[in-house]
């Protein structure tokens, strides 16, 4: 686990870099795609920055709510350590499906303000999701959070051993490092289609539509608990279930769209 990386003789943390890789890998892949696109790069890196205004926002209004009792009876804090609220509720803590949810509500808004095609910014803005959130999974690796469960017999796992967050001296389940090689390979399906020319609404539905049984089985793998449970099933799992009954069914409705053959007039055999 490495925390932080020393730059100059100063702590940098090594979440917020890889945050910071995946958002340029993120700009730079779509900035590539807009090359063969009718869209004005301008509008679409102002959806860009708004839709990462929005998973900011989004991603930690989600994990305050799943942990709003405790933080209802810590209110007392503001006033006798500050320090100590803010460093539990406002520094870190993410929960990436609030902050899906924040940057696609955004930028649908974005769409509807300047009367924009919001399928047409999905298909350069839709694939460079997945690619950003890999990145920031290999973060919670090295910051040692979103944690697997202690590894059962038989299977890799990984040990920190000077982690503030993760249990120490015990093999746990990578499954950080599983998310991240999921959702790359996700970017690397979507990429492959946006080329072919799918919609942009046809590659948000497949994008939900396939993270969200990956997310669910990870979720089991996780050993956190403070990313709030409802009975056996965390709020992550109940999201993805939501989220994969909606978008499954006009998915196969966009595909069968999609790949329907384009009619050709027939040829006129009426006689003369």
């Amino acid at each position: 686990m490495a925390p932080y990386l020393l730059l100059f003789g100063k702590p940098i943390s090594t979440y917020s870099l890889c945050i910071l890789l995946g958002g340029v890998l993120a700009w730079l892949w779509f900035h590539r795609s807009l090359r063969t696109r009718p869209e004005n790069p301008g509008t679409v890196e102002q959806a860009f920055f708004w839709g990462i205004l929005g998973a900011f926002l989004g991603s930690k209004l989600l994990f305050l709510l799943t942990c709003l009792p405790q933080l209802i009876r810590d209110l007392p804090l503001l006033q006798s350590d500050p320090a100590i609220f803010a460093a539990r509720y406002l520094y870190g803590g993410f929960v990436f499906y609030g902050g899906l949810l924040g940057a696609l509500g955004v930028v649908w808004l974005f769409c509807r303000h300047r009367r924009l095609s919001f399928s047409g910014l999905c298909a350069v803005l839709v694939p460079a999701v997945p690619l950003l959130h890999a990145c920031g999974r290999v973060g919670c690796f090295f910051a040692g959070c979103c944690y697997g469960i202690p590894a059962p017999e038989g299977w890799p796992g990984i040990t920190f051993h000077r982690s503030f967050l993760a249990p120490n001296q015990v093999p746990l389940v990578p499954v950080q490092l599983m998310e991240a090689a999921g959702v790359f390979l996700l970017f690397l399906l979507l990429a492959c289609l946006a080329r072919k020319g799918w919609q942009g609404s046809a590659l948000l539905l497949l994008y939900l539509t396939a993270y969200a049984p990956l997310r669910f089985a990870l979720e089991f793998l996780r050993g956190d608990a403070y990313r709030g449970h409802w009975g056996i099933l965390s709020t992550s799992q109940l999201i993805a279930l939501g989220t994969l009954a909606v978008s499954l069914p006009l998915l196969v409705r966009a595909v069968r769209r999609q790949t329907k053959p384009t009619p050709t007039p027939s040829q006129n055999t009426t006689p003369n």
